[in-house]
């Protein structure tokens, strides 16, 4: 079958398949983070030494000296940034723009997101707390409406943009 051209069609289903499944896999996982960035806000002792770091050695201090909650909690912000990565590859070539445009929205989220709790880490400042779940309040929305407006199929016209 690799010898084999598909029609345009179902590629571009195939296409839509993926990034349906990408997207609800994005928003479970954003989930999980928030719940995880819950309940290291709440219930984590971090470190004193960790005060004043910049946000690479904070992000490495999370993930190497922090509580679980807190390793558990980066690892899966990082991850949550290759997902997001390949979402925007992955509606850039359906030549969708508000996918897209969703894709790189969620996308920004979690970065800003990920950035702002490595902060958070070095400063312990509420406002980099806020900032991470607003960020990913947001993702979680881009990621739910790419599942709602992609079309099931490659003839709709939902998310053409």
């Amino acid at each position: 079958m690799s010898n084999i051209e598909l029609p345009i069609d179902v590629k571009i289903a195939k296409k839509l398949r993926g990034i349906r499944a990408n997207s609800l896999a994005a928003s479970v996982m954003l989930l999980i983070e928030l719940g995880l960035g819950m309940n290291v806000n709440l219930y984590a002792k971090l470190p004193a030494s960790d005060q004043g770091k910049g946000v690479v050695s904070a992000f490495g201090r999370a993930v190497t000296g922090g509580p679980i909650a807190l390793t558990l909690h980066a690892l899966l912000g990082t991850l949550l940034l290759v997902s997001g990565i390949t979402l925007v590859v992955r509606t850039w070539s359906t030549h969708r723009t508000l996918l897209l445009v969703l894709a790189i929205v969620g996308f920004v989220a979690i970065l800003m997101a990920w950035f702002s709790g490595a902060r958070f880490v070095g400063t312990m400042a509420n406002g980099a707390s806020m900032a991470m779940g607003i960020a990913t309040g947001v993702a979680i929305l881009c990621y739910v409406l790419i599942v709602f407006v992609s079309p099931a199929n490659s003839r709709g016209n939902n998310g053409d943009g």
